[in-house]
């Protein structure tokens, strides 16, 4: 088992997830369409950019909070380095 199967473990496991968590929230879009046309109006909708792209509901998480975030990030830029320096 070398680096290759290691990786190509990684990014099949790393699709399905992105995947599985696509379906499970197309499920739920699905489910909330069929009980009924509520209208809702979100009260965060207002929020500026940036606390958009952090979280919009708790003011005091920072960029640096975001650990999981920052460690998929990571993994996708390593694998795309290692898989551009192959010889």
């Amino acid at each position: 088992m070398d680096g290759y199967t290691i990786l190509g473990g990684l990014l099949i496991f790393f699709i399905l997830f992105i995947y599985l968590t696509w379906f499970g929230f197309s499920v739920k879009v699905d489910n909330e369409q069929n009980e009924g046309s509520k209208i809702k109006i979100n009260p965060y909708d207002n929020v500026p950019l940036h606390r958009k792209l952090i979280d919009k509901k708790n003011s005091k998480v920072g960029v640096f909070d975001l650990g999981n975030h920052i460690l998929i990030i990571g993994l996708v830029l390593v694998v795309i380095f290692v898989s551009m320096n192959v010889d």
